[in-house]
Formats: structure tokens, sequence, C-alpha cells
């Protein structure tokens, strides 16, 4: 090649680079990696058995930041996917810069449980192939936690727990087994399953039932007796919205027989024991026209019983996270 064509081609080259590479070095260097897959569906081994979970980021949040989680747990027979599409706390999320996580129950042909290979958390006393195989639900989600916290840009301070039916009913039984790792829990249809524990440190409760709930009466706990037989616990069958209420304080240590504070609307009353240790508040949303399903979004039917939502008359998700935003770990 001649003298005079190799610096033509020299020429050309540092021109090139010029115009791309000082701009394109700068830009690569500020890109964030993290703002990549901000929608993940994940999986890891845990106890011999695969457990998955959804994970939605808000676009807003960086590697810098400090957001709250919100852990929202699916019912009986639904699933991450599915409890995402019903409650649409993803909304949320975005609004309040929450990272939102949606772990995934059990779910196994060869368990034997009335409605078996369909997805459910070992709340206590319910339900289906999680209870009948004893799946330790608590160590998976406190391990998820824990996963999440080491990963990602999270308060560890600001982990809330929320869900519905069973999953509410799992969110308490965290709530009263997983304490360290929990600042407060709100849920919707569904009481505490467990009765006893060694290493509670109480933290802020929150249940929110309706009036005319189908599936877990308001009065005297489950209806789940028409799903399973092992759901027909002495314990449970007693429980009901305000046993559940009181069962809170007690574990709370909260002061006075009563509520100490009555909020009727229109739509619902808030009755809680706000002198418990631990600022741990306790609280009962009582919704009057409310069935099992207390979100907007319709959520089909269980067992025959159809489960329409409240069409937006009241917002569940804003009850929820008003609630558990007040606090965070000390």
């Amino acid at each position: 090649m001649k003298a005079s064509s190799i610096v033509a081609l020299l020429t050309i080259l540092t021109a090139f680079s010029g115009c791309l590479g000082a701009d394109d070095v700068e830009q690569e260097a500020t890109i964030d990696p993290f703002t990549i897959n901000k929608d993940t569906y994940q999986c890891f081994e845990f106890e011999e058995r695969e457990r998955c979970w959804l994970t939605y980021i808000p676009e807003q949040i960086t590697r810098t930041s400090k957001a709250p989680v919100i852990m929202e747990l699916h019912g009986w027979s639904a699933s991450s996917f599915e409890q995402r599409t019903l409650s649409d706390m993803i909304l949320l999320a975005d609004e309040v810069d929450a990272i939102l996580i949606h772990p995934e129950g059990i779910a196994d042909p060869n368990s034997g449980a009335f409605g078996n290979n369909e997805e459910s958390w070992n709340s206590g006393y319910c339900c289906g192939d999680a209870k009948q195989l004893e799946i330790n639900d608590v160590g998976f989600l406190s391990e998820l936690i824990n996963r999440t916290v080491q990963d990602l840009p999270v308060d560890e301070k600001r982990i809330y727990l929320t869900g519905w039916s069973n999953g509410c009913q799992m969110s308490q039984r965290m709530a009263l087994e997983a304490s360290h790792l929990i600042a407060a829990v709100a849920c919707t249809s569904g009481y505490l399953g467990v009765t006893e524990t060694s290493n509670y440190n109480p933290i802020p409760v929150l249940e929110m039932h309706g009036f005319l709930d189908e599936i877990a009466l308001y009065t005297n706990s489950v209806r789940l007796a028409f799903f399973e037989d092992d759901a027909r616990n002495t314990e449970a069958i007693q429980n009901g919205a305000i046993e559940n209420l009181y069962d809170w304080a007690s574990h709370n240590g909260c002061s006075g027989s009563i509520t100490d504070e009555n909020q009727p609307n229109l739509f619902y009353t808030v009755q809680s024991f706000n002198s418990c240790e631990n600022n741990s508040t306790v609280a009962l949303v009582s919704v009057y026209a409310g069935g099992h399903n207390l979100y907007a979004n319709d959520a089909g039917e269980i067992g025959g019983y159809p489960l329409p939502g409240n069409q937006g008359l009241y917002d569940t998700n804003k009850i929820i996270w008003n609630f558990v935003s007040q606090y965070s770990k000390d």
C-alpha cells in the first residue's frame, strides 16, 4: 500500500473514531445497567423445590435508590401473575416508587390434597398442597426477602407484606414468625392460621374484611371447610374478623379491652388498637358491602361463588399503603 493511501486511511479512521468514540464512551459509562430487566420472573432452589417469583421495579428507581418493598401474596388456586393482574398493585408501586415482589406458592399434583395442583401457601391450618406437604413457606419467603435486600436497592427497614385470602393468612403467619424482617403487614380476606411463636417482636398488622365474605366468613372464619376436611380446625372455625383483631391485640400487647379508635365512612369502618408495644398498631377495616374480593377488579369465582370487585368504589391498595407506609424498622 502506498504511503499516501495509508495516511488517507488513518485520517478517515481517526475522524470516524473522533465522531463516535468520546461521546459513546461517556454515554456507555453513564448507562445504569439496573434500568434493564425491571420486570422479571426468576427462580431458585429451596429445600429441593424450585421456588419462583415476579419482580417489578418502577422506571425511576436506580441503583442508588432506597426503595420500600411491597411483597404481595396470591390466594389459593391463583398465581403471581394472576394476583398482579387482580390487584393492580403495580400502579401503586409506580406511584410510590416501591419495588413489587409477587412470590409463587406451591402446586403439586401428587400431594393428595383437595384442589391439588393449585398453588397455595402453608399458612397454618390452610391451604391445599402447601399445607398437605408441610411446605416451609416461612423459610422460602424469608430467604426471598434476604435475597431482595442483597440484590436490589431497597430500604431493608421498609419491607411490607400484603396478600389476598390464603395470601393474607400467609402474610400474617410471616408477621408472627418472621417479624425481624418485616416492618408492617396489611392484607385482605384472611385470618391468622397459627397461634403460637417464640420469637415474635410486635409489628403493625391490618386486616381488611368484607361483611359479606362468602369464603372466609366475617363472623366465624373459614367456609374453606367446604374445600377440605383438614381445614376444619377448631381454632380456625371459631375465628372471625373481630376475634382476629383481638388475637393480634393480644400478640402485640395492646392495652385496653376494646378498640380505642373507630373511623366509619361511607364504605367501611376502621377499628384499631393504638396503644401497643413497639408502636405496633393493630387494625381491622370492615367493608360494609364487601365480599371475599375487595379489589376493584373482578376475580372470577371460587367453588361456584362469584367474586366481583368493588368497581373502584374505594381504593384497597391505598388503604393498605396508607397503613404500612407509616412504619419502618428501628
